[in-house]
């Protein structure tokens, strides 16, 4: 079944979607996600973000907020190209939790310790269409002006031992997980 949407319907969608994976639920991106969509940028993330659809979606949402609290995603320019819409913006937040970083193989790579530190950071969302509904999503993110903002760069030697520490939590629970 083909769905034909005007490049303002795939810019809304779009941005509900973004908005669904921070802070709705699996019901709320059951109506954007496709039930086959893939997160290109789940390579870093947590096995429960390695599948389709959304609830992989939604498990991202779950990752972020795990680390991040009053995340804010806001919108500053959408650009919709055929079945494409690009939407770049900014995304700010609070480090109250452990943010943890997976390896391609699914193993924790490592963790950065909170620091209680707020950020705004630059990214742009790619966002794939396909029956109406997002089908596949990759992003671009200012990873580096984030960890400036939140203290893991340059680190402390206090934020090094933390974030030691924050690893082996992590490995630990995802061992017996």
């Amino acid at each position: 079944m083909s769905i034909t949407l005007t490049h303002t319907d795939l810019a809304r969608i779009a941005e509900r979607a973004i908005h669904a994976t921070l802070g709705g639920s699996v019901a709320d991106l059951a109506t954007v996600v496709h039930p086959d969509a893939v997160n290109r940028m789940s390579i870093t993330e947590p096995p429960a973000t390695r599948g389709t659809g959304p609830a992989a979606f939604h498990a991202t949402g779950e990752w972020l907020r795990t680390a991040f609290s009053d995340l804010v995603w806001t919108t500053e320019n959408e650009v919709v190209e055929d079945d494409l819409v690009v939407t770049y913006g900014t995304l700010s937040g609070r480090q109250t939790g452990d943010f943890v970083v997976w390896t391609p193989e699914a193993t924790v790579e490592r963790a950065f310790a909170p620091t209680g530190q707020t950020f705004s950071a630059r990214q742009a969302h790619f966002q794939r269409f396909a029956d109406g509904r997002v089908i596949e999503h990759w992003a671009v993110r200012d990873d580096q002006g984030m960890g400036l903002q939140l203290g893991w760069i340059p680190p402390t030697p206090g934020f090094l031992f933390r974030s030691y520490l924050a690893t082996r939590r992590a490995r630990r629970a995802a061992q017996s997980a």
